[in-house]
């Protein structure tokens, strides 16, 4: 069976993602093509122990990375996995904001807001230019420090 570009097939192909950058606990991912200016998906796992992966899909678009939060409960190492995105994310994909989203029917959603906002997110108020409007998803942002010229720490 032949692969349809553009097709609208279900499943993944896992023949069209490249490997992005891999050290001894991250893997990450991207699915192709890639086209410029285009919102595309990379695919993050992060190596918890030799048996145990942390697993997160991300959208890039517009110097944001998008991770949805998967239902169920978050595996160990969820929390060194998602610290591991967010540094290869301002370091190596020079986003400026990384979005957590997740459904807000979730039985856990306090507990997952109490665990993002100590890691740093901070709760995105519905009509915000830079999410999608989905109402029964609640969205928090990281903002990522880029390096700029105009460094006042000195001051």
């Amino acid at each position: 069976m032949t692969k349809i570009p553009g097709g609208r097939g279900g499943g993944r192909d896992p023949s069209l993602s490249a490997l992005i950058y891999k050290d001894e606990k991250l893997t990450v991912n991207q699915d192709l093509p890639v086209h410029d200016g285009k919102p595309h998906i990379v695919h993050f796992q992060y190596k918890v122990t030799e048996v145990k992966i942390s697993s997160w899909d991300a959208v890039l678009s517009n110097q944001s990375l998008f991770v949805e939060i998967p239902d169920g409960l978050l595996a160990d190492g969820s929390k060194e996995g998602l610290l591991a995105l967010l540094e290869f994310a301002e370091e190596k994909m020079k986003a400026s904001y990384v979005f957590i989203c997740f459904r807000k029917s979730r039985e856990d959603r306090a507990p997952l807001l109490k665990t993002f906002s100590f890691l740093g997110f901070e709760i995105v108020r519905p009509g915000h230019p830079c999410v999608p409007s989905r109402p029964d998803v609640l969205f928090m942002v990281y903002p990522l420090d880029q390096v700029s010229s105009d460094d006042d720490d000195d001051d």
